[in-house]
């Protein structure tokens, strides 16, 4: 599966494109993986949760670029699909 992020909304702009981000990348994995394509241009975003088979491909003169709102963060407080649990955050796995 292959999805770029313009077929799914994604425009250069102000505003935010995480969401439209992250439903790509969800649907590449709910489907068994894929590549989220990334074309030429700006696209702000905010916090962004990759999974497992699933590429990101930035193509030439593609950027992300991170919002200046600490709140565009948090979203992944609201995954259904790979949802963890809330404490992990301050202290890891691995602590």
């Amino acid at each position: 599966m292959k999805i770029n992020i313009k077929d799914l909304g994604a425009v250069q702009s102000q505003t935010p494109q995480t969401k439209i981000i992250q439903k790509a990348i969800d649907e590449c994995f709910l489907n068994g993986g894929g590549e989220v394509v990334i074309p030429e241009g700006r696209y702000l975003t905010g916090g962004i949760r990759l999974r497992s088979n699933v590429m990101l491909h930035l193509l030439s003169g593609s950027r992300l670029v991170g919002t200046r709102n600490p709140e565009d963060y948090f979203n992944h407080f609201n995954d259904t699909i790979e949802p963890f649990e809330p404490e992990m955050l301050s202290r890891g796995p691995f602590i």
